[in-house]
């Protein structure tokens, strides 16, 4: 956009100078031929300009405008389901992702599927949650949370495999992602290149998780993985600026 401003300015500049120039006599027919020629070029620009503001760009901005609000709680909505599932690897695995700025996702992932276990009984159930043990990244967990018998919460749902949870998250990632490819046109090409990739990280996870717990492996270690829960945390991460935006859009109606 700043390019074609960048050249309407020019026109404009040009069509005015011409203004003045018209009043010196051209030395050659040419000369005088081409400044009108740069005229009218730049008069038609000027023109496109104007007709590309009023027919494309002004209801593109009014019909961002008018779901913009939709967006960001689809996305926020995404966000939380994936920051839950996020909190409970990190609940199982004993280590946090988001342990520092900036995110050490290349160094932490591995070292957290080397930790997380594949299979959840009923021992490595905690007792109890430490809600001080909590980041920013991640929401408080459910306040009946101890009372479930169940090892994985996510959205309030209780899952006893990853495979179970992993489905779960799955399918509404392929029901959000679906959802905003209609109005791809008003998001940004990056979020939905990160979603695409966060879809495909968690469809990988949950064929791995099926494959381990069936052969009762006791960690999730696997380079392959590693590389694709990278790519997970980094589509969490272009989720959260939809976050922000979700709750400032509620703070400003409040």
């Amino acid at each position: 956009m700043r390019v074609f401003i960048s050249a309407l300015i020019i026109c404009v500049l040009y069509v005015i100078l011409h203004q003045y120039l018209l009043q010196i006599p051209a030395n050659e027919n040419w000369q005088y031929n081409l400044g009108m020629l740069f005229q009218g070029l730049s008069l038609s620009y000027i023109a496109a300009f104007v007709f590309y503001l009023v027919h494309n760009y002004y209801p593109y901005l009014r019909t961002k405008k008018k779901y913009e609000l939709v967006i960001n709680r689809e996305l926020n909505d995404l966000w939380e389901m994936c920051n839950n599932l996020t909190y409970a690897m990190k609940h199982h695995s004993k280590v946090n992702v988001y342990d520092s700025l900036p995110y050490k996702f290349n160094e932490l992932v591995p070292k957290q599927l080397q930790n997380l276990p594949v299979c959840l009984g009923e021992k490595k159930f905690p007792e109890s949650i430490d809600i001080n043990d909590l980041k920013s990244h991640s929401l408080p967990p459910d306040e009946e949370f101890n009372k479930k018998n169940k090892s994985l919460i996510i959205i309030e749902i209780g899952f006893d495999k990853w495979s179970e949870a992993l489905e779960y998250v799955n399918s509404n990632i392929s029901s959000t992602l679906n959802k905003i490819l209609k109005l791809k046109d008003l998001i940004d090409e990056q979020t939905i290149l990160k979603i695409f990739d966060l879809e495909k990280s968690v469809n990988d996870f949950k064929i791995v998780a099926k494959i381990y717990e069936e052969a009762n492996y006791e960690t999730f270690e696997n380079g392959y993985l590693e590389r694709q829960l990278v790519k997970f945390y980094e589509g969490i991460e272009e989720l959260k600026k939809y976050q922000i935006k979700h709750i400032d859009s509620i703070n400003k109606k409040s």
